[in-house]
């Protein structure tokens, strides 16, 4: 039976006589001893392995000497001052044991080296240097750092800044605070079952099954219809987990004109639509201003999108009573069941050929002839990655037709305007779209913000013309006034339950000038809001509080606010808070309002040490003001507002406007 038999050898290396030698290895074979017997299976073998040992120290010409320290400076205190540099060596005698004895060798050599070359020595005159560590420590030093600084950043850039990007709306932000609600019925229950909600399924079924999820539970829906325009895919009611759902296979593809005959075909007052690419969350805050406005077409977008269809894509001409807005519907949008019959109607009047009649969403908004309520908030789009299908309305092509309909559904309700045709509606009903206070949902979908504040120029002083096509009619009204700036701060960033977003106006504070919310219904709770803001001293000392229930008759109520100065902890500006101050109050001519010039410092005066960067509201600079207020109103209250005093030299800078019961 073969066995593994171990050699523990102890090297001393020395510069002594052999005396001292003597003495290292007695020691070293006494230690040996002891571990040995503390195994009693192999004790012989251990003993003779340790005898070995020893005679191989002793002949100087054993291929296996073990490695000398080489001359040990003498003096100083420590290892380092030592006049012997132990070193203990195991060798395994089986197949490897040369090999691993190589290793061993080598490694202890590089660990000598390096103390010898780092170590603190005495030169030749008795004094101590330092070699190396000067530059070897702070070496180590700086790639620990590096190392640090790029983990955190990959660290944020994965972690930290996405989590706002692709943040779940559905799901309040855990920073929005309402108190002990568990108890409570704050969501309105108002308009159960008088909406048929509209889904258009094409090739997305997954998409659809997840769409149907999240409407089945609203108490608005009566039903969820599913029209079906893939023919070679036949859809049941059992496939989807809701009791509400009904199934249309169409026998052919009917684009979009299906919605509207869909809700044709509904029991219901009210109509929902929706595509099945797109969650929409803000459901019930959405409905709940329709309820109040029914007559309006209402839609839900983003704040680019909002640009486009409150500013870039209206029509209006006084001499034809013509007062529209083009807005899509695949996002999100509520009608009356009646308005959509009558665009039927419409359809047959102004005699759109079958292709035009299929895409009936670039027509419908147009042909009511009122400017849609669109509120404006986040989307979240549903991809299919195991699908490949592209949206209708995406690439070139896509917007280039659409932009080819749109223009021809202006054109054709210019005509009918023009000739008094009875089908079309020619008065402007109220509140008109430059009365409207009502913006955006709040991010958990149980408040709305309101502002009489408009981000763009009446739209009215441009008047159609149905030989300007939609793209010249963009470059119109974009050179006119840009919209980057509000797209960048839109209401919406006012209630998204984020203190380092903000919605900031585009222009300043006039009296008058509100922000408030709408609570959805009645409330009979105490209810503490918080105004988190960046502006100067004075608005919030010469603000009035109103109040108002359901009838939104408002009453003004006592002010009684606390507030406080914040900072951002995220932000790492160097300017000071007198300088903010100083600037918050400046006459607002000397702001930077252009958002062109955000990514450029202007400087001032002629040399290069007068020169001051120009600071601009559209910028942040880590200072806030924090103000609570409590309303308690017995009598129960729905809108709450504050409303400016007098003319301001600066916009709105909102960064939350939030409330919590206690």
């Amino acid at each position: 039976m073969h066995h593994t038999h171990t050699s523990i050898t102890i090297n001393t290396n020395t510069t002594a006589n052999s005396t001292t030698k003597g003495t290292s290895q007695q020691q070293s074979l006494s230690q040996s001893q002891t571990r040995a017997r503390s195994h009693s299976h192999s004790h012989h073998s251990l003993a003779a392995n340790l005898n070995l040992s020893l005679n191989n120290l002793n002949n100087s010409n054993n291929n296996r000497a073990p490695l000398s320290a080489g001359p040990v400076p003498s003096g100083g205190g420590g290892i380092f001052a030592s006049n012997t540099m132990p070193s203990l060596k195991i060798n395994m005698h089986h197949g490897s044991s040369h090999h691993l004895d190589q290793f061993s060798r080598s490694i202890t050599a590089r660990i000598r080296r390096f103390f010898r070359s780092n170590s603190l020595i005495r030169n030749a005159t008795g004094s101590t240097r330092r070699v190396r560590f000067g530059i070897l420590l702070p070496a180590f030093i700086l790639v620990i750092w590096l190392v640090y600084v790029i983990n955190s950043f990959l660290f944020r850039l994965v972690f930290g800044s996405q989590r706002y990007r692709t943040r779940d709306p559905v799901q309040p932000p855990t920073w929005i605070d309402r108190g002990d609600i568990t108890d409570l019925d704050m969501r309105p229950q108002e308009g159960a079952n008088m909406t048929t909600s509209i889904l258009l399924n094409w090739s997305r079924l997954d998409s659809l099954k997840e769409i149907v999820d999240h409407l089945c539970p609203h108490i608005m829906f009566k039903e969820i219809m599913i029209w079906n325009n893939k023919v070679d895919i036949h859809l049941e009611e059992k496939m989807f987990d809701c009791p509400k759902v009904r199934v249309f296979n169409s026998p052919n593809n009917m684009f979009f004109v299906a919605r509207y005959m869909a809700c044709a075909m509904a029991s219901s007052p009210y109509c929902y639509f929706q595509d099945d690419d797109w969650k929409i969350f803000y459901l019930r805050s959405m409905y709940a201003n329709f309820l109040r406005f029914p007559q309006f077409l209402h839609t839900d977008t983003n704040s680019d999108v909002w640009a486009l269809t409150n500013w870039r894509w209206c029509f209006f001409e006084d001499e034809v009573n013509m007062h529209s807005c083009f807005s899509w519907l695949g996002t999100g949008a509520m009608a009356t069941r009646d308005s959509v019959v009558k665009f039927l109607k419409q359809a047959s009047v102004t005699e759109m050929d079958p292709l035009e009649f299929a895409y009936g969403d670039m027509y419908f908004s147009t042909y009511l002839n009122q400017v849609p309520y669109q509120l404006e908030n986040y989307l979240v789009e549903l991809v299919d990655p195991a699908q490949d299908v592209v949206a209708f309305s995406k690439g070139s092509e896509g917007k280039t037709r659409n932009k080819l309909y749109m223009h021809k559904a202006a054109q054709k309700v210019w005509e009918a305007l023009k000739r008094k045709d009875p089908a079309f509606e020619r008065e402007e009903l109220h509140p008109t779209y430059l009365e409207r206070d009502v913006r955006s949902p709040c991010a958990d979908d149980r408040c709305l913000v309101l502002s009489n504040k408009h981000p763009f120029p009446d739209v009215r002083m441009f008047k159609y013309r149905p030989y300007i096509d939609i793209e010249e009619s963009e470059k119109i009204h974009t050179q006119y006034e840009n919209p980057s700036i509000y797209i960048r701060f839109p209401f919406s960033k006012a209630v998204d339950g984020m203190d380092n977003t903000a919605y900031k106006s585009t222009q300043p504070i006039v009296q008058g000038d509100y922000i408030g919310i709408d609570m959805l219904l009645q409330v009979h709770r105490k209810i503490e809001f918080r105004l988190l803001y960046q502006m100067g001293d004075q608005w919030i000392k010469n603000a009035k509080l109103e109040v108002a229930g359901a009838d939104a008759v408002y009453k003004t109520i006592p002010l009684k606010i606390s507030c406080k100065e914040v900072r951002n902890p995220d932000y790492h500006g160097k300017i000071t808070s007198d300088v903010q101050r100083a600037f918050l109050n400046r006459p607002l001519d000397n702001h930077i309002f252009d958002t062109v010039a955000l990514d450029e410092l202007r400087y001032g005066g002629d040399d290069d040490r007068d020169k001051k960067p120009e600071l601009s509201y559209y910028e942040d600079y880590g200072w806030r003001t924090q103000c609570k207020f409590v309303v308690n109103e017995f009598s129960g209250f729905r809108f709450m507002r504050l409303i400016s005093g007098r003319d301001e030299r600066y916009p709105f800078v909102i960064y939350d406007l939030g409330w919590k019961v206690i």
